[in-house]
């Protein structure tokens, strides 16, 4: 019985040590965050019947929200201290902008529209990561890959959801937790979103009077900023 509690203490004592050895981000991983971000949101209209066109030249229109969700990776440590790493992640979005007037945009089937909302629900994409690390227990890493953002466009009665996709590249921090346990990690990180264009085209009710179709098409770009927790396993 003693050389039996002997061997198990001597089994968690070896795995202990093996996991206080290995560094932030190594082998798998996943990971909670939450964060904010602001973007913003440039649009071309084509009044199909009328012909006529609005253009952002310049700016664009804001939108910003909170957001929340995780990571799942995995990655390597070199004998020189570099970083090279693949991660999913995945956002919940509440970012969100509104536009609202007293005069009426334009009548449609059931009635007037005097609001035009625009909200990214989620993101979603996969990138590969490189990074150095700074000590034994910070990682500095850079990301490059894709995302996938899902908006829900709101004119009067018509309400329907678009998909944008387009690069995405990020930098973060990642900082071993061992007093706590030596898989957890504290992560900070700063991501930017390009939206590239997105088509919404037969979006009913945006000119004046009833039914005008438009081709139109939005673009632009968001950045957020992350903290979190992640976990080696």
């Amino acid at each position: 019985t003693i050389l039996s509690v002997m061997f198990v203490a001597t089994l968690m004592m070896s795995s202990t040590s093996q996991a206080a050895d290995a560094a932030p981000g190594e082998g798998f991983y996943a990971g909670l965050f939450v964060g904010y971000g602001t973007g913003i949101v440039q649009a071309d209209v084509t009044l199909l019947d009328t012909n006529q066109t609005f253009e952002t030249d310049s700016g664009g229109l804001g939108l910003s929200g909170i957001q929340g969700g995780g990571w799942l990776g995995w990655g390597m440590k070199t004998a020189d201290d570099l970083y090279f790493g693949a991660e999913m992640s995945f956002a919940g979005s509440d970012e969100k902008i509104e536009l609202t007037t007293n005069q009426n945009l334009g009548a449609d089937n059931n009635g007037t529209i005097t609001s035009a909302s625009a909200k990214r629900n989620w993101a979603g994409g996969g990138a590969i990561r490189v990074g150095y690390y700074v000590n034994s227990e910070t990682l500095f890493a850079l990301s490059g890959g894709v995302a996938v953002s899902q908006f829900d466009v709101d004119i009067g009665s018509s309400n329907d959801s678009y998909y944008a996709g387009g690069p995405q590249v990020g930098a973060s921090i990642t900082t071993q937790l061992s007093k706590i346990d030596p898989n957890l990690g504290l992560r900070m990180e700063f991501v930017y979103t390009d939206y590239l264009t997105a088509d919404l085209n037969g979006l009913n009710g945006a000119g004046t009077g009833s039914g005008h179709n438009n081709n139109s098409t939005i673009t632009g770009h968001d950045t957020a900023g992350r903290i979190g927790v992640t976990y080696r396993f």
